[in-house]
């Protein structure tokens, strides 16, 4: 049975003579999400504030419906965006660990599916929150058996939403633990970015993704494969 450090090992392999390229794709993705939020940021101020005089009343800035109402727009427009190009983000480094050809563009590969990978993003939150409603552990747990849901949408984009969730949660029972504690192995190196600005994180967020995608390969029955897809069953009887 593989170990944090035998995915990391994986993740290091599939990245040796790719850093470049995997940063690159990483901070890009990065970078649009939060160019969109600031414009939503830029929206709301440069249209709703009366003047400079008047900026706040009553300590609050004194935004026009019309500056908010923007400002939501861009916001929504932000995660639909976001979360499909952290798809494709995931489309890149299963490609990279399989040794298939992979390319920049693989981000904006899945655009063609926004609406469904919103779809998927908000389905999900949904059962987590439900779920967290009945206290914050079985939300946990919710959250960690629904985590392959994006990366099965990254490698086919033809599936369902209800049936990407439902293969994650088969594919999650008995691998909870396991990716909790993948996800636990990388903090000593996310700490270490906090000293450097976070500016070390353009190189921990491809290696952590890198590992992921190892980890969905093996628990997806793919592991060890390059160059094709596996077709693989579910049983969701208890769906």
């Amino acid at each position: 049975m593989l170990t944090a450090s035998d995915y990391r090992a994986k993740a290091r392999e599939a990245l040796k003579g790719n850093w470049g390229i995997a940063v690159g794709t990483a901070f890009a993705v990065q970078a649009i999400s939060v160019v969109l939020v600031v414009i939503a940021i830029l929206i709301l101020f440069a249209s709703g504030l009366t003047n400079l005089n008047e900026a706040y009343t009553y300590g609050e800035p004194n935004f026009s419906t019309t500056g908010i109402l923007f400002y939501l727009v861009m916001i929504i427009v932000a995660l639909f965006v976001s979360y499909t190009l952290t798809i494709g983000f995931n489309y890149f480094t299963l490609n990279l660990v399989r040794g298939n050809e992979f390319k920049f563009d693989n981000i904006f590969s899945r655009f063609n599916k926004i609406f469904k990978i919103f779809g998927l993003y908000f389905m999900m939150g949904l059962f987590i929150w439900l779920w967290s409603i009945l206290f914050l552990i079985p939300g946990i747990i919710a959250s960690y058996r629904y985590i392959m849901a994006p990366f099965i949408m990254a490698e086919d984009p033809e599936v369902g939403i209800m049936e990407a969730i439902g293969k994650s949660k088969e594919m999650m029972k008995g691998y909870k633990w396991k990716f909790f504690c993948l996800e636990i192995s990388f903090i000593g190196w996310i700490l270490l970015s906090v000293f450097t600005a976070y500016i070390g994180l353009l190189w921990v967020t491809p290696y952590m993704q890198t590992a992921f995608a190892a980890f969905y390969l093996e628990v997806s029955g793919q592991s060890g494969q390059s160059g094709q897809k596996t077709q693989y069953e579910y049983d969701l009887s208890d769906e």
